[in-house]
């Protein structure tokens, strides 16, 4: 491992350390106003993370966990034991030599287990128009 390397992972380490508190605070803080604060530090530390690591597949992990607590501000109706699931989550996969990725479809079930919508962009098809316009 060269030096490049090492400072690479360093820093990653870093910014998980950093999710990881803000992820412990909004899991002691849920429900509370002070909460808004540790979920606006860990939106932007994550997206820190994207930006410097997209290619990881940790990132992936990350921004599945994001999307769920960024969209319409849903970091609000989540739950102590959720961030805590999530934190347990994330601090496992860190701790991991290499991110597979079954891995990474693991734990972004993992997520969707414990409640978060890692998909809340998804569009709904209408199954009551009938396809056949033409028919009059």
């Amino acid at each position: 491992m060269n030096i490049s390397q090492t400072v690479l992972e360093n820093s990653r380490v870093e910014i998980t350390k950093a999710i990881l508190v803000d992820l412990q605070k909004l899991s002691s803080y849920s429900g509370e106003p002070i909460a808004a604060v540790y979920a606006d530090n860990l939106l932007r530390t994550m997206r820190k993370l994207r930006d410097k690591y997209i290619h990881d597949p940790y990132t992936e992990v990350v921004m599945a966990l994001h999307d769920a607590l960024a969209y319409s501000n849903r970091w609000i109706d989540y739950n102590a034991s959720q961030y805590q699931g999530a934190y347990d989550l994330l601090a496992s996969l860190v701790n991991q030599e290499t991110i597979t990725n079954l891995s990474v479809e693991d734990s972004i079930l993992t997520l969707e287990d414990l409640g978060f919508d890692t998909l809340p962009f998804g569009v709904k098809l209408d199954d009551s128009q009938d396809g056949d316009s033409d028919e009059e």
